[in-house]
């Protein structure tokens, strides 16, 4: 059994825990991932950035391990549960 004093200081713990965390987003990650949403292709994207389209894709890789997906449906899908999108 356990102590009533002590069960309101577990139960915060066990939601502090539980609580996902969201990951930390770079702002350019974050143009990015924005711009992926709207369905802009790596080569358009780079272009608006203004940058090559492989720093793109090391872009979106970030945002992919940083999110946990391995593609574009799921990383705007996990970006929309998490409030990411501008």
């Amino acid at each position: 059994m356990v102590a009533p004093s002590l069960v309101g200081g577990l139960a915060g713990e066990i939601r502090q825990r539980a609580a996902p965390v969201a990951p930390v987003l770079s702002a350019r990650e974050r143009e990015v991932l924005n711009r992926i949403a709207c369905g802009q292709s790596i080569p358009a994207i780079a272009a608006e950035l203004y940058v090559a389209p492989s720093t793109v894709k090391t872009h979106v890789q970030r945002l992919y391990e940083k999110l946990g997906v391995s593609d574009r449906a799921a990383a705007v899908a996990e970006a929309m549960r998490q409030r990411l999108l501008d």
